[in-house]
């Protein structure tokens, strides 16, 4: 049974949360754990569970993409956290 196509995006929507998704969230996990590197104090701990917790951070960030209606609003947002994450690595 086919679906609606009332539920459907467009193909320009489609491709902004698949990029937004893989590429976006693959920035804001592999961000995110460095800035929480230059904020802990035990580097050796963090590195052995960043392997695993960056591939859930991903995961979970390409679920919250596809899970939006506008692929826009979703690089919007994890371009700031870029950003954010960002200015913690260089101003801390």
């Amino acid at each position: 049974m086919p679906a609606k196509e009332k539920y459907l995006s467009s193909p320009g929507q489609r491709a902004l949360k698949i990029t937004a998704g893989i590429i976006g969230g693959f920035a804001v996990a592999i961000l995110f754990h460095n800035a929480l590197g230059v904020l802990v104090e035990n580097k050796g701990a963090l590195i052995i569970t960043s392997a695993i917790t960056s591939f859930l951070l991903w995961a979970a960030c390409m679920v919250f993409a596809f899970m939006a209606e506008n692929g826009w609003k979703i690089w919007g947002i994890y371009l700031s956290l870029c950003a954010l994450f960002l200015a913690v690595i260089f101003l801390v």
